[in-house]
């Protein structure tokens, strides 16, 4: 198996390792609980590149639903049905659309603050664009409940915008110092 390969994996399963401990340091706060989890969706695009980012996070998805707790509220095919379903789905698209924009450009040439910002706000923007409609359907679907717009918001957006901002300087501060010491092991 080729370094690369094995590097790949090992980084893989540390991801994984990382999402689950995040999702672990919860706050439950109704449906969708506060956690460290999106933290680690980001940091994956932007540290793997978008094809291995978006594995790790398939790869988290999957193990969740096989049966182990890797979840916030556990794991299991019957999370499927859960309200946060949703926010777990859109984990390998946000990886994947965060490792695109924050790419290196020519010549390893990396992008500057404003660019991960912009990279981990959308990558955000897109964690909340699939799991809040899922929160909503779920909610009238399998719970049998209506919930109008702005309740479903307040359900599972608004409560969670300063954390995620705090979450989305610490991602892109973060992607320098940890992208330099995987450099420094890719060079070993």
């Amino acid at each position: 198996m080729p370094m690369s390969r094995t590097r790949n994996i090992v980084l893989i399963s540390l991801t994984v390792a990382l999402t689950t401990a995040g999702a672990y340091l919860r706050i439950p706060v109704g449906p969708v609980p506060i956690s460290l989890q999106t933290l680690f969706v980001l940091l994956s695009g932007a540290l793997l590149g978008p094809w291995v980012g978006a594995v790790a996070m398939v790869s988290y998805i999957l193990l969740g639903l096989i049966g182990l707790p890797l979840f916030t509220g556990g794991g299991g095919p019957q999370y499927l049905l859960s309200p946060t379903f949703g926010f777990l789905l859109s984990f390998p698209v946000s990886a994947m659309i965060v490792g695109r924009l924050i790419k290196p450009g020519p010549a390893g040439v990396s992008h500057g603050m404003g660019r991960k910002l912009l990279a981990m706000t959308l990558g955000t923007a897109v964690i909340y664009l699939v799991g809040v409609p899922w929160l909503g359907l779920n909610l009238f679907l399998v719970q049998g409940k209506t919930v109008g717009t702005r309740a479903l918001l307040m359900m599972g957006m608004v409560p969670f915008l300063a954390g995620d901002a705090v979450k989305i300087f610490l991602a892109a501060w973060l992607v320098g110092p940890v992208g330099r010491a995987l450099d420094q092991v890719r060079e070993r």
